[in-house]
């Protein structure tokens, strides 16, 4: 392992020179006896043939779209700031016979190509591209050379045609590559045209770390009825990508519209819609998403085009004519939580904010309304006291009729009544040794026992 990393170490230290390696970037090759020329110079075309030589009159024809014709003392013809649209055949004539033909082809150096690799999915093959600024020339062809690096094969070198898209305007180059690959490859662009030749920085890349999506499709952001802070928000796989296989992963992205800072969202994979809770009421936000491969292969998409939606906002309350003698007035809830989700300073604030186009109401109509609101307090008012009265005259009658206590209701004062415990010694029998009799006596109400110690006459007296 330490060997293929050293590899691979040594093979990426070298990539600025694999354009020499490869193969060096030429401008192309005409054919013979064209003359070429940058835009702007001066140019001599020669008659060619003997018949043109010495001092014979020429006559010259351009063949291109425009028609244009010279005549000449001579076999050569000057041609002073030469233009693209000069490009073309010069016919030379003497005395009515075709002498010769001079070819002409004044073309524009392309300029120095910055090539982007990519991959939007594990299954396909990687695509590297680069937009000129400016339309190149017809004659203007592009190849990559690139160099391919594993540990199997060790290195390999091979050439890529490139095709220019006239409806994209950039040159497009297939690098083939296996699923599971995981190969590093280096690859340069090389542009050339008759006049000159570019080549680009090389680019390295990794066959399964360069995957990158492209960003999820047919975003829909919506509000949900009664959810005034709530914000629906659904979206689908780009067309370029096959779930059959590889899932994606996706991270939600939103804002106010007058906030510069995003509030970011981890999603669940294979996740394709979910709510915003914490909306501002009445704000119009901005909303994005993007995606990668399920296993972290790769990288983020670019973040879909920006979306905007507005959070359900309730009808306003009206309040029916003639009750009120002011404007009517609709109360407007500033944003809820707004100081702890974007560090603002203003407090939440209720804002009154009068209504446009109401009428004064009339004085008949507020008399009459005013007077019906009194009659109903007055009528009120006597209902309460007419059954306030009622109970206070049935609560004295059965106050009357109730019996009093048989006991009086005071607390209960103890009445003291002394006991002897023992009787005079006179009563008692002679020999004063009666054991059984004494004991038998205690606690128990014995009326033949003549040493009787109860307490009961104490608690319930006679």
């Amino acid at each position: 392992m330490l060997a293929v990393g050293c590899t691979l170490l040594v093979a990426l230290l070298a990539a600025p020179t694999v354009a020499l390696v490869l193969g060096s970037c030429r401008a192309l090759e005409v054919a013979n006896g064209t003359v070429t020329s940058l835009p702007g110079a001066t140019v001599t075309l020669i008659c060619p043939g003997k018949e043109a030589a010495g001092n014979a009159t020429i006559h010259w024809v351009y063949s291109g779209s425009q028609s244009r014709e010279w005549t000449t003392t001579g076999n050569t013809l000057v041609l002073r700031a030469v233009q693209v649209n000069d490009t073309g055949d010069y016919l030379c004539f003497l005395d009515d016979h075709l002498v010769g033909t001079v070819p002409l082809l004044v073309d524009v150096p392309p300029e120095e190509p910055k090539l982007s690799c990519f991959r939007k999915n594990p299954l396909v093959n990687a695509f590297c591209e680069w937009h000129p600024s400016s339309t190149p020339s017809p004659t203007t062809k592009a190849v990559m050379f690139a160099k391919k690096i594993n540990t199997t094969n060790g290195k390999s070198d091979f050439q890529v045609p490139c095709q220019y898209s006239q409806q994209l305007k950039s040159f497009s180059c297939e690098v083939e590559i296996l699923e599971g690959d995981k190969v590093y490859h280096i690859v340069s662009l090389c542009v050339a045209n008759s006049v000159g030749s570019r080549s680009s920085h090389n680019v390295v890349f990794q066959s399964l770390k360069m995957v990158q999506p492209d960003p999820p499709a047919n975003l829909v952001v919506s509000a949900i009825p009664g959810r005034p802070r709530w914000l629906k928000v659904s979206w689908q796989d780009p067309e370029s990508w096959d779930p059959s296989y590889y899932l994606l992963q996706f991270e939600l992205r939103y804002r106010p519209v007058w906030s510069k800072t995003f509030t970011v969202w981890p999603l669940q994979v294979a996740q394709h819609q979910c709510i915003i809770h914490d909306a501002l009421r009445g704000v119009k936000h901005v909303v994005q998403v993007r995606g990668k491969e399920e296993f972290d292969i790769g990288q983020w998409s670019k973040w879909s085009p920006e979306v905007t939606g507005t959070p359900w906002l309730a009808e306003p309350r009206t309040t029916p004519a003639g009750i009120l003698g002011n404007p009517t007035q609709v109360s407007v809830e500033d944003y809820d939580n707004h100081e702890d989700q974007y560090g603002s300073s203003t407090e939440a604030t209720s804002v009154l904010a009068p209504v446009q186009g109401s009428s004064p109401i009339p004085l008949p109509t507020f008399l009459v309304a005013g007077g019906s609101l009194a009659f109903g307090l007055l009528l009120c008012v006597f209902i309460i006291l007419r059954l306030k009265k009622k109970w206070k005259s049935q609560a004295e009658k059965e106050s009357k009729t109730t019996s009093p206590p048989p006991y009086p209701l005071g607390p209960l004062k103890p009445t003291f009544l002394l006991v002897p415990l023992l009787t005079p010694s006179g009563s008692h029998n002679s020999s004063g040794t009666d054991n059984t009799g004494s004991h038998s006596c205690l606690g128990v109400r014995d009326p033949q026992c003549p040493n009787d110690n109860s307490n009961r006459d104490y608690l319930f007296p006679r």
